[in-house]
């Protein structure tokens, strides 16, 4: 239970929860924005690295099809 609290609590800025929650208060919602802001900051390339590692990296250019004329 404690958990399932802390996860909504804890969403993100554009939920509906944050939305009601932070409806009358700017700052509290401000400080939501940043705290999440910094933490897609954070995560963002270790996640990708992660998933490159799962599913193998992109190729860096489109390969080239041949014409079918």
């Amino acid at each position: 239970m404690v958990a399932l609290v802390g996860a909504v609590r804890l969403a993100r800025p554009g939920s509906p929860w944050a939305r009601r929650l932070y409806a009358r208060r700017p700052r509290a919602r401000a400080r939501a924005e940043l705290r999440a802001f910094r933490h897609d900051r954070r995560w963002t390339r270790p996640s990708r690295a992660l998933q490159d590692w799962i599913g193998g990296k992109p190729d860096p250019r489109p390969a080239h099809l041949p014409d079918h004329r």
